[in-house]
């Protein structure tokens, strides 16, 4: 059943969450990848806000995701473990309380997932590239991935939630 995406519109959370930056730690330490970021008090990057800065009219709305310090820009070490990182996170979008995940170099143009399309593989849109969640820069290699402000708030959830899934295969 599809989840209520909790980040339209997006917020100021002051600085990166607990859970957030769990997750973080435990992708590195499964996958060897790297956090390139986490909280941004930022505008997304899109064609509505090109040329833009927070406070201009309007603007308000597209305020990133990252600002919330629910999302995490996690650089996968080779598309290999990407796939698998992909697969993994696709398969347990529910119990993770995964809202968002985009795999800019998947596909021509990308692919995302929302838990407001509905569970697992239900969730997943191929990008175009007339949309591609605006962030599409040629082969970027890493996965973007937001979680539920609770599971984002609260380390201990996220880490029992992860501990209690099989690794992956």
């Amino acid at each position: 059943m599809p989840r209520k995406y909790s980040y339209y519109p997006s917020f100021d959370g002051k600085g990166a969450q607990p859970g957030t930056q769990m997750l973080a730690s435990l992708c590195a330490a499964r996958w060897k990848t790297k956090n390139i970021g986490i909280y941004s008090n930022r505008l997304m990057k899109n064609d509505h806000t090109a040329g833009k800065k927070i406070g201009d009219p309007g603007m308000e709305k597209y305020l990133s995701v990252h600002a919330t310090g629910a999302a995490l820009d996690c650089q996968y070490p080779n598309e290999t473990v990407a796939q698998e990182m992909w697969d993994w996170f696709i398969e347990h979008t529910e119990k993770l309380e995964i809202e968002e995940i985009h795999w800019y170099a998947k596909g021509d143009f990308g692919w995302g997932y929302r838990c407001s399309r509905g569970p697992g593989k239900k969730g997943i849109k191929k990008f175009t590239k007339d949309d591609n969640a605006g962030s599409y820069q040629g082969s970027p290699s890493w996965l973007h991935l937001e979680i539920s402000p609770s599971m984002s708030k609260d380390s201990e959830k996220l880490n029992a939630a992860w501990r209690s899934l099989p690794k992956p295969a």
